[in-house]
Order: C-alpha cells, then structure tokens, then sequence
C-alpha cells in the first residue's frame, strides 16, 4: 500500500474547513451566501458534480423530476432539443433523446465524505458520534444560547475551552464519563495534531478525518465558524472558534472509546483494510450527470426565452427607476431569478407578474463600461447569492424536510434543530421554497456586447459569470441582437428575436 507523503497542516486544514462548511449567521445578522461558495472556482456543472461525490450534497433535482417538468410541458420540447443540439451535436440527437427520456440510471453511490470514520462500526461496532453528538449539541446550544436554553451555562466571559476547564474544576458533575480525556483538557495542552495522533494514528489521514467529524453535523460547525468570524456576535462576552470546538469532540471521541472498550483500542488507521478515496480528488463526468446538466439547462432556457421574447424597447411611461444605488432590501428578498441593467424601457413588457431587479443604466453615457463594472459588481455577487440560496434549498442541498417543518424546535437565536441531539439545519425553510422551480439567476445588460465582454475580465466577481454561476445575456442598443455569455465569449443566442423599435435608429441610441 502507498502512502501518500503529505504533511498535517493544523492552520491550513482549519482554513479550508471554513472555506466549505455552510454559513450559519445569528437570524438578526442573516445575509445570502452561496452554498457551494468552496466550488465557485469551477463551472457551476463541475461544481454541483463534484459536490455531490464529495459532500453527498443534492445540488440538481432528480431525473424524475425533470422528467416530470417535461410531461407536464413545463419543460418545451424545442428547448431542449437545442440544448440537445447545442452539447451533444445533431448526430448524436437520436441516441441522447432515449438517455434524457427513457434510460434508466443506477442509483447513486454513497458519497466520499463520512467512510474513513464509518470505519469505527466496522473494527470496533461502535459509532462515537451516537455518544458525543447528544452532549456536544447540548454544551454548545447552552454555551452560545444565553437566556434562551433550559440550562443556564454557569461560565460567562471566557472561551470556550477556559469555560470548560472552569466548569471541570469546580463541578461536581463532568462532560467526561472516564479520566483520561477530562485530565487531558484539565492537565496539558494538547493540539489537534496531538489527539489525532491518538485517535487516527496515520497523519496523512487526519484532514480527511477532520472534513468527516465536521461534516456530521455541518450545521453546527457553520454556526461556530461564522461566530468566531464575528468576535461581537457573542453579546455574553464568550469566544468561540472552530479550534476549540474541534479539540473539545476529539476529547469526547477519546472518552467514549475509552468507556466502551476499555482502552482496548488502536488509532483508526493500524486495522484498515484500505486507504479511503482522496476526499479532494476529481470527479470525473459520467452520463448521468451530463443528463442532469442537459435537463436543468432546458428547464432554465424555457423560462428564459419566455423572458427574452417579451422585451420590448418603449420609451414613454415606464414604470421603472433610472440611477441610484441598490436597495438592500431589495437584494435581501430578490428570491426570483430576474435582473435588468439598461434604461427604463428595456424592461416595460416583461410578463405579468413576473417580478425582476431593475437597475438603472444608460449605456450612452457609460462608452467604456465603468460604471457597468460597479453594478455588476455589487449586483451579480448579491442577487447571485439570493438566487442561489433558493435554488440549492429547493434542490435539497440546504433545505429543510417539509414533513418536519412543524415539529421543528428553536436553538435559541441561531438556528432550527429537531431536537437537543440533531443538527442545525442549514438554507431556507421549505415554505419559502415550495413550488419554486431551481432556475439560475438571469443578468440582462443594455450595452454593445463587446464592451460588456472586457467589462466582465476586468470584474472582481468574473468567476460568477465566467463560471456560469449566473448567467448573462446583453441586449446590443443597436442591432438588437441578443447574446449570451457561454465559454467566455459572447455567442448569438440561437432564438434570437430582434426588439421591436418604436423610435428610429438614431433616437434608440442617443
């Protein structure tokens, strides 16, 4: 067996653990973040993939799902057959028409994340986390939960570790039922590297068995991780970090191995039959999720193009705002999938009740896209995330079980949890998602294409659209044409309608 030669890095793999673990802010605090904001760097078809091989997180809907929009038209036939047409080529038409409608997939295998530590039930027929799950959710819901819980946490004003020391020493009851890991905490400062050398054994499995502790309850750890981002959060004066928190299970993992098997028991690593797939390692594409990819582009380019068609150019009477600075409410409740960069009239014949963000701008005015890099900058980030956050909810990556929505019970001032021993639950509530169909944000800008084309390279938020996390169309003042950002380029969109013009080409323009 080879083993890797790579070095446990504390600092770097606390960092990349925050990086991927959900953004849990106080619901008095709460902002729009993407979920897969760890992924963004790749195109968002990549992303979702590997997510799901990774994280086992459900970013699309499933295949009957999608099949389900199609039947019940929903989903237009011609859409996507040219989504068809566009991936797979007119040749191959035939032969990826019976895979999108009628194959019949395997089910999905287990994800990556979880299987080092599975390995506990499997050498020891023990599951740590049965045990330290119930007393670790209640320690941390009492310790940032002040006022609210039905235990009142007895140490105020100190981290969280220097609040279990204190509590240690002067208590008469213990979190630790034997006495090595409550003297390890009381006694010595061990690191995380410490106890992973207990429990783990091999080195080059420890960030590995890190992502799968904290991922077990990834609602918790977000929480705690965004806290300690926040150092005011904490009205009670406390400190908590993901350090801390990691360090005080690792002690409780030891205490319960300890209590159930009587020291009798090596680090994970010395009974393994085989090394566990690189958490990080690529997913390679299979045809399945190029089904899936091809089935959520037909369910958005059929919302789209109903969209597209309808814009009308009209300068008299327009509704719409000109100028001004983003609303941020509007940006907290922009749940729909809509948003309109150009002058007034751009927008006038969007459909009934089709709700959009609407933000004034005059390409005339604006030659070399300066201004436009501001507003895409501030705008795609925000609305991206908002849109998102509904998409992923509805998809099941975030959201919460409608069955148990009503049996739901507070954590405080931080979250929902369906009891002491569950997890926070991360995304929106399954009211506020219920019917919403998964549709990726759609930008359309008033400008020439190519001055939107440089604007884009020069964006701090490129990667949004580049990466096709949102997705753009620019509607050129002069010819009317319609095209869409695909592949870093601008590309003739293949429905193209020209707008009807009601004024001369000179007027449209000045």
């Amino acid at each position: 067996m080879t083993v890797p030669n790579n070095s446990f890095d504390e600092q770097t793999v606390l960092h990349e653990l925050k990086h991927f673990l959900p953004v849990l802010s106080p619901g008095r605090a709460f902002t729009y973040q993407n979920p897969l904001r760890a992924f963004q760097g790749q195109n968002f078809f990549d992303a979702v993939r590997q997510a799901s091989e990774m994280l086992g997180y459900r970013a699309l809907l499933s295949l009957e799902e999608y099949r389900s929009l199609y039947n019940s038209k929903r989903v237009k036939p011609d859409v996507l057959e040219r989504v068809l047409v566009e991936k797979k080529g007119a040749a191959n038409t035939f032969e990826w028409q019976d895979k999108i409608l009628m194959k019949k997939f395997p089910a999905e295998s287990p994800p990556r994340i979880g299987k080092l530590r599975a390995n506990w039930q499997r050498q020891y027929k023990t599951d740590p986390d049965a045990r330290v799950h119930p007393r670790l959710f209640r320690i941390l819901g009492n310790y940032l939960d002040y006022g609210v819980s039905d235990w009142k946490f007895p140490v105020r004003g100190q981290s969280f570790l220097d609040s279990m020391r204190e509590i240690e020493s002067n208590s008469f009851v213990s979190a630790f039922n034997t006495p090595r890991a409550r003297n390890l905490l009381l006694y010595t400062s061990p690191s995380i590297s410490d106890l992973l050398t207990v429990i783990v054994g091999d080195e080059t499995l420890f960030k590995q068995y890190l992502f799968d502790q904290q991922f077990a309850h990834r609602g918790w750890s977000g929480l705690v991780a965004t806290l300690e981002a926040d150092r005011k959060a904490l009205s009670n004066g406390g400190q908590i970090t993901l350090h801390d928190i990691i360090l005080f299970e690792l002690l409780l993992e030891i205490d319960v191995l300890d209590g159930r098997l009587d020291k009798h028991w090596e680090p994970l690593a010395h009974g393994l039959p085989d090394r566990p797939q690189d958490l990080f390692a690529p997913v390679p594409g299979t045809e399945k999720s190029e089904v899936l990819a091809i089935w959520q582009q037909a369910v958005e380019w059929s919302y789209y193009e109903g969209i597209l068609a309808d814009l009308r150019r009209d300068s008299q009477n327009s509704p719409y705002q000109t100028g001004g600075h983003i609303p941020l409410t509007m940006v907290a409740n922009a749940a729909d999938s809509l948003c309109i960069i150009g002058r007034p009239a751009l927008a006038r014949n969007v459909g009934t009740g089709q709700r959009a963000f609407r933000h004034g701008y005059d390409f005339a005015l604006d030659p070399d896209g300066e201004v436009l890099e501001k507003v895409l900058d501030t705008v795609v980030p925000s609305l991206g995330a908002a849109n998102l956050e509904y998409f992923f909810s509805r998809t099941g990556l975030v959201g919460t079980d409608v069955e148990n929505t009503l049996t739901d019970q507070m954590i405080g001032l931080f979250g929902v949890a369906d009891s002491s021993r569950s997890d926070l639950r991360t995304g929106l509530p399954a009211d506020l998602t219920m019917g919403f169909e998964p549709v990726r944000l759609l930008c359309i800008v008033e400008q020439f294409p190519d001055t939107v084309l440089k604007v884009i390279y020069r964006l701090n938020s490129a990667h949004w659209l580049l990466n096709e996390w949102v997705h753009l169309v620019v509607a050129d003042p002069v010819s009317h044409e319609i095209r869409v950002l695909k592949n870093g380029e601008m590309v003739a969109y293949k429905s193209d309608r020209r707008f009807p013009d009601r004024r001369p080409v000179e007027d449209a323009v000045h």
